[in-house]
């Protein structure tokens, strides 16, 4: 059979399997993106720090919980230490563009200085 189109691709699929295509489709869309449109500020602080550069993340509201998660997945990702307070989360070194594209991922709106 020569199919004209992808879209004629599930014809050809059985019951179950497209039965189970559409239950992991609804699956993968009813897992939430940690930021869900959250606004937060990432920029580069040297102030007050002996000229050591700093990563800074503001404007957090999350869950204490789900803040230290973050700040570890962070701290590991990047390989730097760094620490969470209140609504910001500090990592060692210049990281700014890599945390951007990582917190866009994550669905964060992210503004930078």
């Amino acid at each position: 059979m020569k199919l004209q189109n992808l879209s004629a691709l599930s014809a050809l699929l059985s019951k179950e399997e497209t039965d189970a295509l559409a239950k992991e489709a609804t699956a993968k869309q009813s897992k939430r993106k940690l930021g869900e449109g959250q606004d937060v500020r990432v920029f580069l602080d040297k102030k007050a720090r002996r000229g050591k550069a700093v990563t800074v993340i503001e404007g957090l509201h999350l869950s204490t919980e789900m803040r230290d998660q973050l700040a570890k997945t962070l701290r590991q990702k990047f390989s730097a230490g760094g620490t969470a307070e209140k609504d910001t989360i500090e990592l060692q070194g210049d990281h700014v563009q890599k945390v951007v594209e990582y917190l866009r991922e994550q669905a964060f709106l992210v503004k930078t200085k």
